[in-house]
């Protein structure tokens, strides 16, 4: 099921000015045809790769969402189960990327992946939320660093 998605991702972006790069996991790259603008990986840094990607394709795990976000990176979320439904919702909310199923055509997903590299709204909002994501996350370590230093200051104020 997997092959089948991502072949017609290959397939959409084939003809557009974009380079592809896919990461295959689990993917035999056998069950696989890359297109002449694809290169494709067993895995990838997503940090690295992110920082020169314009948009990311993805099933919609929390890693990968929360990656290109981060990055400021609109997404195009084609979920296969677990949680990555509901993360495919929140962008889509949020104005941070489109959601398809696995069961869209290749002209469905060409122009899925047209709009989000055409529609600057998309790479906005997944500026916007990434942002806010960073900031919250900078908050969580000050809190926890915080945290160990009141027990650092207990467990020295006990010891005395």
């Amino acid at each position: 099921a997997h092959e089948g998605v991502l072949q017609k991702v290959i397939d959409a972006a084939a003809d557009l000015t974009a380079r592809v790069l896919v990461t295959l996991g689990r993917v035999e790259p056998e069950s696989v045809r890359p297109a002449a603008n694809t290169v494709m990986v067993p895995s990838a840094p997503h940090n690295a790769v992110m920082q020169q990607a314009s948009i990311v394709v993805t099933h919609g795990g929390h890693g990968t969402v929360m990656r290109a976000l981060c990055h400021h990176r609109p997404l195009l979320v084609i979920p296969h189960g677990w949680d990555q439904d509901e993360n495919a919702v929140r962008v889509v909310e949020r104005g941070a990327g489109l959601r398809l199923t696995a069961d869209s055509s290749v002209a469905e997903i060409r122009e899925a992946l047209s709009r989000l590299l055409n529609e600057a709204a998309f790479t906005e909002s997944a500026r916007r939320l990434g942002t806010a994501i960073t900031e919250e996350a900078q908050d969580i370590h000050t809190v926890a660093e915080l945290e160990l230093l009141a027990s650092s200051s207990v467990a020295s104020a006990k010891g005395h």
